[in-house]
């Protein structure tokens, strides 16, 4: 049995200003007069006052404190001097524990129970006001991950088998993203958006059959099943039923090796190999995400190695499959990281 545990004490600060075009590039001398925007760094100093930039002169942007609001104060600088903080701050303890279990040398079993998160962090449209009573966060809380986990390390059939692999149940709570509802604000913002869970299996298997000298089969898979659970932010732009980001249904590998002997103290070997993927989505904002379509990619690597040197000819992605990695629908463009494209080379080492 292993136990654990850590204390996290978090604070996040934000600083700058953030503030349109309209009178800061005409101002004094082309100065930046700060005017229409947020300034970040006064909202975010806790010092009982927020100046309200409202004005391309300096002169007429008010300054309001609890005491000075009336029936005309904007609701966002009402909010700001009721709610925003000096920062982001949070601080906890997260716990481990890990039973392993071995009836045999060849195998060993497992469970385990951990806890994770991510720091909050500051919005630089906090308080903006939303429909239904909504108001943008000043600050987020952390998102927390608990996992629930059994797993298996086994050698079988006299040590010509091994099977590594588990299951997992995830359970995430107030999941950090990033907003664009024109509905709320017309600027991006960050909450603590939904909750979600995953169920998943992974393994990896290596086989080494007896009556087969030379070869190895070997390969890894994960088969995982994603949902978004709970909605806490009032939107559309996530939805119940949604999947996770970058969470394929299913994805897998294997490859196989040969290897003989052609000649005294020369060692050749031929292995081809596959690479599979499900398609996934690249975000859980309906209005940022597209599909990321499934891909297959294949490749050959064949050498000859002695005890003092190897070389080695190879071929990459063989049918010039053209995968989709990862992704990008952020300001309604695609931008698509794909794999490389057919890539054949050589490798040469030696030893000394």
């Amino acid at each position: 049995m292993t136990l654990g545990a850590r204390y996290y004490d978090v604070e996040v600060d934000l600083e700058g200003s953030a503030n349109s075009s309209f009178c800061n590039l005409s101002g004094p001398n082309g100065t930046d007069v700060n005017a229409f925007g947020t300034d970040i760094s006064d909202l975010y100093n806790d010092d009982g006052q927020i100046t309200f930039r409202g004005s391309c002169n300096p002169a007429n942007q008010i300054t309001y404190t609890l005491d000075t609001i009336d029936a005309n104060t904007p609701a966002q600088v009402v909010a700001a001097l009721n709610n925003a903080p000096d920062a982001a701050t949070t601080n906890g303890v997260i716990l481990k524990a890990t039973a392993t279990w071995t009836p045999t040398d060849d195998l060993l079993f497992y469970a385990t129970y951990s806890e994770g998160f991510r720091p909050g962090l500051l919005n630089r449209p906090g308080g903006a006001q939303g429909p239904g009573g909504f108001t943008v966060p000043f600050a987020l809380d952390t998102d927390d991950v608990t996992n629930y986990e059994f797993g298996w390390k086994t050698q079988l059939f006299n040590r010509d088998l091994r099977f590594n692999g588990s299951i997992f149940y995830v359970e995430i709570e107030r999941l950090q993203t990033t907003i664009f509802d024109p509905s709320i604000t017309n600027l991006f913002f960050s909450d603590n958006a939904a909750d979600a869970e995953i169920w998943g299996i992974e393994g990896d298997i290596a086989w080494r059959p007896y009556s087969l000298t030379g070869l190895t089969i070997a390969g890894a898979f994960s088969i995982l099943d994603t949902e978004i659970t709970d909605v806490l932010t009032p939107t559309n732009d996530v939805l119940v039923g949604s999947e996770l980001a970058f969470a394929p249904g299913f994805q897998g590998n294997m490859r196989l090796r040969y290897e003989w002997d052609f000649a005294p103290g020369f060692t050749a070997h031929i292995m081809p190999q596959i690479t599979h993927s499900a398609s996934s989505f690249t975000d859980i904002i309906e209005i940022n995400k597209y599909r990321l379509d499934s891909w297959t990619t294949l490749g050959l690597s064949a050498g000859v190695a002695t005890d003092d040197w190897s070389i080695e000819a190879f071929a990459d992605n063989l049918t010039n499959e053209r995968a989709e990695i990862s992704g990008t629908f952020v300001n309604d463009r695609a931008r698509t990281t794909v794999n490389r494209p057919l890539t054949v080379g050589m490798r040469f080492s030696a030893g000394f």
